[in-house]
């Protein structure tokens, strides 16, 4: 689909954002792995390919991604996109059908999401439903349940 550019208010398509993440991921391909920018380009080329339906490289550049941060206790901006990377691949995964490992990917980050952000902040919240979804596929509908009423009361105290 026709997505808009946040910058000069263009439309453009999933194709064409990936050929510019491709073009930002070979400018700075080459850079530490540990790089912001490197991250944030590993991440943007992780994103589209999901949102393209490529789960499996999808997969597999957010693994790569994750083997970086993992061993960092590093800057809050790199472990912010190794959140949002284990959220990408969780969907990646239930999306290929590897629920139990989409369950994993998703309650490790829930974790570090509820230490580091709360169990309140919209980020946590929106795993929280991407876990619920995940329990739902599962049949795991006590759990599911229990997530979304969770999440659903949340909303109703914070946002009324």
């Amino acid at each position: 689909g026709w997505q808009v550019c946040v910058t000069c208010g263009q439309l453009f398509t999933g194709q064409m954002m990936m050929g510019l993440a491709e073009v930002w991921w070979s400018a700075v391909k080459g850079f530490d792995g540990k790089n912001e920018e490197r991250q944030r380009a590993g991440f943007v080329i992780a994103s589209v390919l999901g949102q393209l339906g490529r789960y499996a490289e999808c997969e597999t550049r957010c693994r790569e991604l994750r083997a970086v941060p993992r061993r960092m206790s590093g800057p809050e901006v790199v472990v912010a996109i190794a959140m949002s990377t284990g959220h990408v691949l969780g969907v990646a995964l239930q999306k290929q059908g590897k629920l139990a490992d989409a369950e994993v990917v998703h309650s490790e980050v829930l974790a570090k999401q509820r230490k580091q952000l709360g169990a309140e902040h919209p980020e946590t919240l929106t795993t929280m439903v991407a876990l619920g979804n995940v329990f739902c596929d599962e049949r795991k509908l006590d759990d599911a349940l229990a997530t979304y009423t969770y999440v659903r009361a949340v909303q109703e105290r914070v946002l009324g």
